[in-house]
């Protein structure tokens, strides 16, 4: 009996057992099929469910700094492009909201954009809508204006949650003069390691810090398309945009040489050059260029020659060495140099005078002026070599800062090297082939910096192409001119270097740019290229010339380079006429140099007149003159003389129609064009002369026009 009773107990739990295994396995199963069509079925329904509540801390960019010359010229800056897009399926739109708004909206997006039927657009968001399409294309690259715009169109100027309004920011870095200075300016490039995009090369690159600001962090919600918004009141750490850059260039300037050495770069055949133009007091940059030429005589600004590349200046190197043997008291102005027939071997090497010249015996003052090769090599060779004192020559180089950094303020600049005994390549020719600028590597900032020590009577200045630093227009930092305290050398040497350099535009080597307007000082350079693999001179050259003006009272110094020209490669030839050019340019406009003769006005022209202005700008202007501006509630306006009153003419604007910008300059030409919808590409200076689309053309989205300015 008991054992039968332990039976049917034994039974009733594998039973009670049984059951309780299959509900286990029954929801177990149901789990996993629920699991399946959450995966596999309803992802999509899922993943814009969490995408609706998905927060995360992310980093805002901020806005990159503009770059500006020395008159707040606009060189470099961020242009916002936009992309616009339709949450079709957003929260609080409801069915009620879109289908009252529809048909509106597809009408402004017809009459905007005039690409599609008002019924297409309308359409395109009904399909939209009911494909719940999270990120619903509408439009891209849009203006900052034409952006506002389109945000006031029914349904998109609700909030984003009931509108679906969603817009996308598109940042390009814009250059208004084109590839005009566009290795000194530089670019921006992405961080292979980072994925961050920063400055890559020139001012970009070296003030990559001040421009770029610092990211903000804020709580963002994903939205469709893996994009993601702000969420109201998540700022953790704010954006704080970048700093403005103001430069010391002056844009006119750095037009004009650019135009000069393309000319004389294709007249020569020439492979590329640079220019620099600084001030001698500042040190302040105005000008910086480097051209490459290819073969049919198109251009680019590949590399930085002026600042990056060190070579072996030749003659132009021959002023400080000749400034060492004067300052040691070794020769004199009129001590008087064998330079034979213009030829000597100088242990094992040969040494020749330009264009085989046979100057005899001629003073130290003309064998600079006429660049003797073999007396500067003599004089160095009797005074320092055969005396022993080879060391001093160098510690005298040295001292007189021949062989430091110019302390430019932008990457890429590398230390002067001059060959010394210690040197494994030191040779007994060594010596003479530094007296005329060979076995020297030195660029062409760094000659210039020192030349304009020269003129800046011993002072030496820091060359400096960043002016201050800005925000809102308003300057947070300024730099100051970096003087040097020490001379680079006693004032008599430096009266004597001052003296043979005019002599060399007087009467020496640089006497076809003398003229009688204004005094330059310089000094020619001509270098034979020499291949390390062949060991020899390839016959290829690089013609330079270097100096100041006006003599009597320095304000520019210049540096002139010519590489590899197919003919006309002496300094003379190749160089000076440029610098001469860029002088005449510069002294023409420069009233400080160059004051204008005072000239009777008629009274006729003592009213103001002007072309065609902003208005606000003009009355500014005509206030700070003491006109009455009068109430003029127009927007562009010109002012002219009429029966010897002040008279305005109003110029009015339509943005449905292209307006007559001639007479314009070309800022606010570009400014009313570019409002107007249109792409614009401005060339030249000065006015509009010529626009390639007739006043009162219809506008239509996306049309070019080109200026011609003059």
């Amino acid at each position: 009996m008991s054992l039968n009773k332990t039976h049917i107990g034994k039974k009733q739990i594998i039973f009670r057992m049984g059951i309780i295994y299959l509900i286990i396995t029954g929801f177990a199963l149901y789990l996993i099929f629920k699991l399946v069509v959450v995966m596999f079925v309803k992802s999509d329904i899922w993943q814009e469910r969490i995408n609706q509540i998905a927060v995360d801390l992310r980093e805002a960019k901020p806005e990159r700094g503009s770059i500006y010359d020395a008159s707040g010229k606009l060189l470099a800056s961020s242009v916002n492009y936009y992309d616009i897009f339709m949450d079709t399926n957003a929260g609080g739109l409801t069915d009620k909201i879109f289908l009252k708004n529809v048909d509106s909206l597809a009408i402004c997006l017809s009459d905007f954009f005039k690409d599609k039927s008002k019924g297409s657009y309308k359409k395109k968001l009904i399909n939209g809508r009911r494909h719940k399409v999270r990120y619903l294309k509408i439009a891209e690259k849009l203006t900052y204006d034409e952006f506002v715009k389109v945000k006031n169109f029914p349904l998109f100027r609700l909030s984003a949650n009931k509108g679906g309004f969603i817009s996308k920011r598109i940042t390009k870095r814009k250059r208004p003069f084109g590839e005009l200075m566009r290795r000194t300016i530089g670019f921006l490039g992405e961080d292979k390691q980072t994925g961050i995009i920063q400055g890559k090369a020139g001012i970009e690159f070296s003030y990559n810090r001040e421009l770029g600001g610092r990211a903000g962090k804020y709580y963002m919600q994903k939205i469709g398309g893996g994009n993601w918004r702000k969420v109201k009141g998540g700022e953790v750490v704010q954006t704080e945009d970048g700093l403005d850059v103001k430069t010391t260039i002056d844009i006119d300037i750095q037009d004009y040489v650019d135009d000069i050495l393309r000319e004389q770069l294709i007249n020569l055949e020439a492979d590329y050059g640079s220019v620099v133009v600084m001030e001698v007091k500042t040190g302040y940059i105005k000008a910086i260029v480097n051209l490459k030429r290819y073969g049919d005589n198109t251009f680019s600004e590949i590399f930085n020659y002026a600042i990056g590349e060190n070579l072996a200046p030749g003659s132009t190197f021959k002023l400080p060495v000749l400034m060492a043997a004067l300052e040691d008291g070794y020769v004199t102005l009129n001590d008087v140099i064998d330079t034979g027939n213009g030829h000597i071997m100088y242990h094992g090497v040969a040494v020749d005078d330009a264009g085989f010249e046979s100057y005899g015996k001629i003073p130290v003052w003309q064998v600079f002026a006429k660049s003797s090769n073999v007396g500067m090599l003599k004089i160095i060779d009797q005074n320092y070599v055969k005396k022993r004192r080879i060391n001093r020559f160098l510690e005298q180089l040295d001292a007189m800062g021949i062989t430091n950094i110019s302390g430019v303020d932008i990457f890429g600049e590398h230390q002067p090297k001059i060959k010394s005994p210690g040197s494994k390549t030191w040779a007994p020719s060594s010596p003479g082939m530094i007296a005329h600028g060979y076995e020297v590597k030195i660029s062409p900032l760094q000659i210039l910096t020192f030349y304009n020590a020269v003129a800046n009577n011993g002072i030496r200045v820091k060359p400096r192409i960043v002016k201050s630093l800005e925000k809102d227009g308003i300057t947070v930092k300024e730099f100051e001119p970096e003087i040097s305290n020490s001379l680079i050398c006693s004032k008599s040497t430096l009266k004597k270097a001052q003296k043979i350099l005019r002599d060399v535009v007087e009467s020496g080597t640089a006497r076809g740019i003398n003229n009688d307007k204004y005094k330059i000082s310089g000094k020619t350079g001509t270098t034979e290229y020499y291949d390390i693999q062949l060991r020899k001179h390839i016959e290829q050259y690089r013609g330079s010339f270097v100096g100041y003006f006006p003599s009597d009272n320095p304000k520019y110094s210049v540096i002139v380079e010519i590489n590899k020209p197919k003919h006309d490669y002496y300094g003379a030839q190749a160089a000076a006429p440029v610098f001469k050019k860029i002088a005449d340019n510069i002294f023409s406009r420069d009233r400080e140099i160059n004051p204008p003769e005072e000239k009777v006005v008629p009274d006729s022209l003592k009213i103001p007149q002007s072309k065609i202005a902003y208005a606000d700008d003009l009355n500014f202007v005509l206030n700070a003159m003491n006109y009455k501006a009068g109430n003029n509630n127009n927007l562009w306006i010109s002012a002219f003389s009429k029966n010897k009153k002040l008279s305005f003419e109003t110029k009015m604007i339509s943005d449905e129609r292209v307006p007559d910008v001639k007479k314009m300059g070309a800022k606010d030409a570009v400014f009313i064009l570019e409002n107007c919808g249109l792409k614009v590409s401005a060339r030249g200076r000065g006015e509009v002369v010529y626009q390639s689309l007739k006043p009162g053309t219809e506008i239509n989205k996306g049309m070019k026009i080109n200026l011609v300015l003059n």
